[in-house]
C-alpha cells in the first residue's frame, strides 16, 4: 500500500503484544478493501502510558485498541466514555474525535455475540477465571443478557472481591469472589452453567499451560469458554473437549470486537467471514 498524507493511522497498545494478530488482520483487510489505512502495534510501559496516548492523539491517529494490562489504566487520561465503558469502568477501544479521546468497550458485546453465534446461551451461573478488565465488561453484558450469578476467581482475592462488588452494584445479580485454585473451582463446578477463562493463562507462547488441572466436577451441560484466540484451541479447551463438553474459543469474540472497531473508527461494515478468512491463516 502507499502511505501518504491522507493515510489513516490505527493502533493497538498493550504489553505484551507478541501474540496479537490484530495488526496482520486489520492491515490485510485494509489491503483487500483498498482502504488508505494502516494499523500499528505499540508495546508500551505502564509508566509511559500517558505519553503514549498523548503522542497518538497529537499524531492524529484515528483511534486505537487497548489490551492487557491497560483497559482500566487508560481511563484517567480520556476525555469521555461511552455508556458501556462508563458502566464497566474498562476500555478496549479509544477514538480520537477532533483531539478528544473517547473510550469504548466492545469486549462484553463481542463475547456475547460470539457465544450466541456458537450456539450457546448467556444464562444461569457463570465462573469467571480472572477478574481483570475483560472479565468486568463480559460480566456486565452477560448479566444484561440473562445471567443470574457470577463467581469471580482470581489469584488476587482483593481484585476478585472488588469485581464482585462492582458487578453486583452495576447489574443487581449475585456476584461472589474467591481465590483461584483447583479446590475452589471443584466446589463451584457442579452448580455452574458456563465457565469463562478471562485470564492470559494458556495464551501464546505458553500454550502448554491451563488455569485448571482438570474439569472433573463439571456437568456435561456446562459450556467452557476461553477468550484467548491464539492458539484457538487452548489447553483448557482441549481438556474440555476430551471430557465431551461444549467449548467456545476466543475467535468469535475477537472477530466481533474487530467488526465493532471498524464500525466505530472508520464507519465501515465488513462481513465476519472476511476477517475469519484472514485470521485463519495464522492460528490453529
Amino acid at each position: 500500500m502507499d502511505i501518504n498524507c491522507h493515510t489513516k493511522y490505527l493502533a493497538i497498545i498493550g504489553n505484551p503484544l507478541g501474540h496479537s494478530l490484530s495488526p496482520v488482520m486489520y492491515n490485510s483487510i485494509f489491503k483487500q478493501r483498498k482502504l488508505n489505512c494502516i494499523y500499528l502495534p505499540f508495546e508500551s510501559r505502564a509508566d509511559n502510558l500517558e505519553n503514549v496516548l498523548k503522542s497518538l492523539k497529537n499524531l492524529d491517529f484515528v483511534g486505537f485498541n487497548v489490551t492487557i494490562p491497560f483497559k482500566q489504566k487508560v481511563i484517567p487520561f480520556l476525555d469521555e466514555l461511552s455508556p458501556a465503558a462508563r458502566a464497566c469502568q474498562a476500555v478496549n477501544l479509544i477514538k480520537n474525535e477532533d483531539g478528544l479521546l473517547k473510550g469504548y468497550n466492545t469486549d462484553g458485546q463481542g463475547f456475547v455475540r460470539g457465544l450466541i453465534q456458537s450456539g450457546a446461551t448467556p444464562r444461569g451461573r457463570v465462573i469467571f477465571i480472572g477478574a481483570g478488565g475483560a472479565a468486568r465488561s463480559i460480566a456486565y453484558e452477560m448479566a444484561r443478557a440473562g445471567v443470574l450469578r457470577a463467581n469471580f476467581l482470581d489469584v488476587d482475592y482483593q481484585q476478585a472481591e472488588k469485581m464482585a462488588e462492582f458487578i453486583s452494584a452495576q447489574t443487581g445479580i449475585q456476584a461472589f469472589p474467591a481465590m483461584m485454585n483447583q479446590a475452589v473451582f471443584n466446589q463451584l463446578a457442579p452448580d455452574t452453567d458456563i465457565v469463562i477463562n478471562c485470564s492470559p493463562v494458556g495464551m501464546f507462547p505458553r500454550v502448554d499451560v491451563s488455569p485448571l488441572e482438570n474439569l472433573a466436577g463439571i456437568r456435561k451441560e456446562t459450556v467452557i469458554c476461553d477468550i484467548i484466540y491464539n492458539p484457538r484451541k487452548t489447553k483448557l479447551l482441549n481438556m474440555a473437549e476430551s471430557n465431551g463438553l461444549k467449548t467456545v474459543d476466543g475467535l468469535p469474540m475477537f472477530i466481533n470486537q474487530a467488526l465493532l472497531t471498524l464500525e466505530i473508527l472508520l464507519q465501515e461494515s465488513f462481513a465476519a467471514a472476511e476477517l475469519e478468512e484472514v485470521v485463519g491463516h495464522y492460528i490453529k
